[in-house]
């Protein structure tokens, strides 16, 4: 289970490294780098969260936790290819939005997953092994 775990933490550290950006806009200019070669290229590089539904599946584990983990990836992923399109592919973005996408980040801001889903991980294995 811990090298499971670990493995999570190694994952979540490799998107926050390829996201980590001074700005929102920066981050998504990543993920348009990757969206401009295949929308299935920008997926594979959210690698945790293929990882957790392979675990998922690997393990027959469906519980609270992993529900939670897929449903904030999910909609992670899925907003971050909804702003890539408004802001890069469309262009119809506000103004004022892009005022607020230009907004510097936390440095901590990225990190967020590497202690959040590796721990809903740890939660999901221990509440089915019991």
């Amino acid at each position: 289970m811990w090298k499971l775990i670990a493995l999570s933490i190694v994952l979540e550290l490799f998107e926050a490294y390829w996201q980590h950006s001074d700005t929102l806009l920066g981050s998504l200019a990543k993920g348009y780098h990757f969206y401009k070669k295949s929308i299935f290229l920008l997926l594979f590089m959210h690698i945790g969260y293929l990882y957790i539904l392979y675990v998922s599946i690997a393990f027959s584990i469906f519980n609270w936790a992993i529900v939670v983990i897929l449903l904030l990836k999910t909609i992670d992923i899925v907003l971050k290819i909804n702003l890539i399109e408004k802001v890069f592919v469309k262009q119809k973005a506000d103004d004022e939005f892009l005022i607020i996408l230009e907004t510097k980040t936390a440095p901590w801001l990225y990190l967020i997953g590497v202690f959040t889903y590796p721990y809903l991980l740890y939660l999901a294995f221990s509440t089915h092994f019991i």
